[in-house]
């Protein structure tokens, strides 16, 4: 091979034969190297904007995680007016994390997805008022002005009033806590990492709060799970199994190494401009660890546990959003376990 690409560049042999010797190692590195491996493109549709409730995902980033598994990957942050189940749906993106209890809802209206893996062990969803209203207990809430999250982030409250027969006065919330504290709204929905601590930082003692936690009153629902179309998964379960696998291990270093997950988070939140700041960060960071290893532990990170998938599909019927259950086997692909070995 080498002589004939000599016999092709006659113009070498002009060269003396000291600048031969030394071409010629860097020749056959040229010939002997591996072809460049291929990367696969995959975008990911995030249910929130940039912050710590994602920390996992862009410390895999940071750290190459993804990079080592063949992946460049594209994080699209979303917002209280943004579906990403729809935007899965829709074929604009190729993952997409989102609640579990929009998930069955989801797949029994008959979108085509999968749940590939679970993040979130333990709801973070609170109901919040203010002490000096008299809000007591939950059937205190009964005609009072409500901040409610629309679209996917809705099914919740409505499905615990509902079971607890209370009608409230919903007002559509946005990213901010301010209708609250301003007392435009009697109670407010937040989530325990993000909106509480917003109060708390704008000057609200926890002490003048009264919480209500879904979690108490048996709507204990994992949130934050990863998602495909099944049509993804069919055609390419690897390229899923090595993207959750990266994403999970981003999440197991988050662990490791907070303050190295929260550096990871400040940069994204630096860069667009978020109205929002380390401290905040640091306690999301703190609760988001709590709520994903939760139970499960760095080993079994990524399982959805049967009684929990239980508890939603029977909510969900209970309140006569679905009329019968999704099946485990239908919508789980468990993507964060190694392929069974084929039988010899």
């Amino acid at each position: 091979m080498t002589a004939s690409f000599i016999k092709k560049n006659q113009h070498i042999k002009q060269l003396p034969k000291k600048a031969l010797l030394l071409l010629f190692p860097a020749f056959l590195i040229f010939l002997l190297a591996p072809p460049a491996l291929a990367v696969d493109k995959v975008c990911v549709r995030l249910q929130w904007i940039h912050q710590a409730q994602f920390a996992g995902y862009y410390l895999a980033q940071d750290l190459g995680l993804y990079e080592k598994a063949g992946l460049e990957v594209n994080f699209i942050p979303g917002g209280p007016e943004i579906n990403p189940l729809t935007e899965l749906k829709e074929k604009r993106c190729d993952f997409a994390t989102a609640w579990l209890v929009e998930a069955l809802l989801q797949r029994y209206r008959g979108t085509p997805l999968v749940h590939l893996a679970q993040l979130v062990q333990k709801s973070a969803l609170l109901l919040v008022s203010f002490r000096d209203t008299g809000i007591e207990n939950i059937q205190d809430l009964w005609g009072k002005r409500v901040g409610i999250w629309q679209l996917q982030f809705a099914l919740p409250p409505r499905a615990l009033f509902a079971s607890k027969e209370i009608l409230v006065h919903e007002v559509p919330q946005n990213i901010t806590v301010y209708p609250l504290l301003s007392r435009a709204v009697d109670a407010t929905t937040a989530m325990l990492y993000n909106e509480y601590h917003q109060l708390y930082q704008a000057g609200i003692d926890y002490d003048e709060l009264k919480i209500f936690r879904f979690a108490d009153l048996g709507f204990n629902f994992p949130e934050d799970g990863i998602y495909a179309l099944e049509e993804t998964w069919q055609k390419d379960p690897d390229l899923c199994r090595r993207f959750v696998k990266a994403s999970l291990d981003g999440w197991r270093e988050a662990q490791k190494d907070p303050e190295k997950a929260l550096a990871s988070v400040m940069r994204r939140v630096d860069k667009t401009i978020l109205s929002s700041n380390e401290s905040h960060q640091r306690w999301m960071l703190k609760v988001m660890l709590d709520i994903v290893f939760h139970r499960v532990g760095a080993k079994g990170l990524g399982d959805l546990h049967h009684r929990d998938m239980a508890l939603v599909n029977q909510v969900l019927m209970n309140q006569q959003f679905t009329y019968r259950p999704i099946s485990k086997r239908q919508f789980t692909r468990r993507a964060h376990l190694p392929p069974p070995k084929t039988p010899r």
